[in-house]
């Protein structure tokens, strides 16, 4: 079975913005895809940090803010560049989730 994309796979979490639709910016506003949709990337869920941490679709390091109930704050959702309070740490994170991504897409012999 071929993989295919995040990206290319349309929402299956009942998100009234991309309910069936595929979902390519994660700023949207009343974006509420959750951590488990199709949509998702791989994610690491940091709740010391408050966020969870995703490789957007270019390899990138992405945060997106928790809220309540398991929600999410996609609209305040961004890149995590050398401004963010845990740069340094999230350095060694996306190399982590690239290597774990690059494993997972790897077949299985």
């Amino acid at each position: 079975m071929a993989y295919t994309q995040p990206w290319q796979r349309v929402c299956d979490c009942r998100c009234l913005v991309h309910h069936h639709l595929p979902r390519t910016t994660y700023t949207e506003p009343d974006c509420a895809c959750t951590i488990t949709c199709a949509t998702q990337p791989l994610t690491l869920l940091a709740d010391p940090w408050g966020c969870a941490l995703f490789l957007d679709h270019g390899g990138d390091l992405w945060h997106v803010p928790a809220m309540a109930n398991g929600t999410w704050d996609w609209a305040s959702a961004a890149e995590v560049d050398s401004r963010h309070d845990f740069y340094d740490a999230s350095r060694f994170i996306e190399h982590l989730l690239r290597q774990a991504a690059h494993v997972l897409h790897t077949p299985i012999a």
